[in-house]
């Protein structure tokens, strides 16, 4: 039976006969807000219940301001019509109005149950092919917070489920075996996502803070104050504007709900959030689940999961490594009809950088950002003079000798009323790096983020270099990039391949035998001298005339150049990071931007495709 007709059959009974149409459109209405609810004290969901849980009965009663008998007898009337009714979008009014009875009945609009009633494990007595009979129970409720996009920051409750048979504990977004330790995400993305314990963030949420990470290189705490200010509270718009709203603002009250989890988002809340929710659409696409320890804290937890992430997207990794177009790919065809391809790499470097080891080219995470070495080094070098140059150790209680020059260094570097050092120190506050000629205060490793990219914007793969960017390390990244020679492109540009052809033919690599090593021309005319045969053999631009047509370079080899404007806007934001959390959000940026670069490519008619990764092998 349609749900119109059980409607139309319902009217018809004598319990409301004499009902208005808005009490029974409200109460359909709130009922199904509130299935959920009435679900979690089922065991079989496969009829409607006979009567309504107690606990939502008086909810409803408040919500709807009506008899709590009156509400059973809608209910006996109305269940059948409410139980097929499976979707609906309340407006904010009425979740407000909704929400507005929660602490008296524990139940808000929002609350997060386990996606399943019944144990997923195949070798478990309590598994089902559907959840209609419940075989999970003993369930969990504790109270959290949950950022929406449409609501605002909402009050709600999240209940776990437990399994007797395997001992396993059902929450919304995972499965805890407290028996290997561990919690197993489910398969696919869910709409929300748990950041902390208390507190969870909708899908939606978070990407668009992913996207405005990517165009707009926004920090987290800075997503966080954006969403505090404009999207936690849904009208806040008129109460950010009170002068423009003065007609109306006194109808409009910001919440004061007392509530033990925060209602404002915290910025390590989005990170977080941002890290797990990018872990599992990553997982999703590749069709497998994401496994983290459960008995850790939060972030050692995700940790965990990064590191993996970031191996897998060494190399080849990339998700548009495949990708191939005609402004990065062309055939070109002699008159003899044989036809070829020309494909073109460009590299280059950014001085971007998470802290590292002093000690030159080491690759060892510190373990504090405010120290200058790792754990291998501390020991040997932590005493030394911290400036530049300088062996001799350092003073009792200085990170200098005893040289007056240098002490005086350290005496100006940290004293704080010395008005050059204070406009330093809000420099770097806003995330302005400065130069480190003479002294360092935490770190002196050299930095060196290298790219590697296609002319038409699509970002091959990147890497750090621990030290100054040597030819030896572009050449072990490139051949990281290209795995085969039959994989390697017709022309690598970079700005100092004359360096780099050199130490490919010095140790006798061959692996590049069949690419062209051209600079580009603004380097090629601005850091390679004339008198320099080598260089003009072999790297001027000029020389390679497939890269010419009709007097035009095919290609844009200053791609690097013009990318790493952008990179550089992640300076301030990344500089602080960890190892893994850095490699990571760069390479989930780059991940994002390339897909943008790609839809404009469909969109300029520049026919994008990929070539398959088979033949890399």
């Amino acid at each position: 039976m349609s749900t119109l007709r059980q409607l139309v059959t319902s009217l018809q009974s004598p319990t409301l006969l004499d009902a208005s149409l808005n009490n029974v459109l409200a109460f359909i209405k709130f009922s199904c807000m509130a299935k959920p609810a009435i679900y979690q004290s089922m065991q079989d969901v496969q009829h409607s219940p006979l009567s309504l849980p107690q606990a939502v009965a008086h909810l409803l009663a408040d919500v709807l301001d009506l008899d709590l008998d009156l509400i059973h007898s809608y209910w006996t009337e109305l269940r059948s019509a409410v139980w097929c009714h499976d979707v609906i979008t309340p407006s904010t009014i009425d979740v407000k109005r909704f929400n507005a009875c929660r602490r008296a009945h524990g139940i808000a609009y929002g609350d997060l149950y386990p996606p399943t009633r019944v144990c997923l494990s195949p070798e478990c007595p309590n598994f089902r092919h559907n959840d209609d009979i419940a075989t999970l129970s003993d369930p969990v409720k504790y109270k959290a917070t949950r950022f929406t996009l449409c609501f605002g920051a909402v009050p709600i409750h999240s209940t776990s489920t437990y399994c007797r048979k395997c001992l396993r504990r059902y929450h919304y977004n995972y499965v805890v075996d407290k028996g290997a330790s561990s919690r197993t995400y489910y398969h696919g993305v869910p709409n929300v996502i748990q950041a902390a314990t208390h507190y969870f963030i909708d899908t939606a949420v978070l990407e668009l803070f992913a996207t405005a990470k990517v165009f707009g290189w926004l920090s987290s705490m800075n997503c966080a104050r954006i969403y505090n200010t404009a999207l936690r509270n849904v009208d806040s718009y008129i109460l950010n504007n009170p002068l423009a709203f003065s007609s109306v603002i006194d109808q409009y009250e910001e919440d004061t709900v007392t509530w033990p989890c925060l209602l404002q988002m915290r910025d390590e809340d989005v990170l977080n959030g941002f890290f797990i929710y990018s872990l599992l659409l990553d997982k999703a696409e590749r069709r497998a689940q994401l496994i983290l320890s459960h008995d850790t804290q939060q972030r050692l937890r995700i940790d965990a999961a990064l590191i993996s992430r970031n191996k897998d997207m060494e190399g080849i990794g990339q998700e548009a490594y495949p990708h191939a177009c005609d402004k990065c790919f062309v055939v070109l065809e002699d008159i003899s009809g044989s036809k070829r391809k020309l494909q073109a790499a460009v590299c280059d470097g950014n001085t971007i950088g998470h802290p590292c080891c002093a000690i030159h080219d080491c690759k060892k995470p510190l373990d504090s950002h405010r120290l200058r070495f790792c754990s291998d080094h501390q020991g040997d070098y932590a005493q030394v003079c911290a400036v530049n140059g300088c062996k001799s150790e350092c003073a009792s209680g200085h990170h200098t000798c005893d040289d007056p020059e240098h002490r005086q260094l350290e005496i100006a570097y940290y004293k704080p009323s010395k008005a050059l050092f204070q406009l330093q120190a809000r420099l770097k506050k806003a995330g302005v790096i400065l130069p480190t000629d003479s002294i360092v205060e935490n770190h002196d490793g050299e930095m060196e983020e290298e790219l590697i990219m296609r002319p038409c914007g699509v970002i091959l793969a990147r890497a750090t270099f621990y030290g100054s960017e040597a030819v030896s390390a572009v050449n072990d990244f490139a051949k990281a990039v290209f795995p085969t020679k039959t994989s390697t492109p017709e022309y690598f540009v970079f700005d100092n391949n004359c360096k780099l052809r050199a130490h490919q033919e010095t140790i006798q690599d061959t692996h590049f035998c069949n690419t062209g090593f051209p600079v580009d021309v603004f380097h090629f005319n601005s850091k390679h001298k004339e008198t320099d045969t080598y260089c003009q053999l072999h790297c001027n631009p000029a020389a390679f005339p497939d890269l010419l047509d009709n007097g035009k370079w095919c290609f844009n080899t200053s791609i690097c150049e013009q990318t790493n404007v952008w990179l550089g806007g992640y300076q301030a934001i990344l500089r602080c990071m960890s190892v893994h959390r850095y490699n990571f959000y760069l390479d989930e940026m780059i991940k994002r931007r390339n897909r943008y670069i790609i839809s404009e490519l469909h969109r300029g008619g520049h026919n994008p495709w990929s070539i398959p990764i088979t033949s890399l092998t």
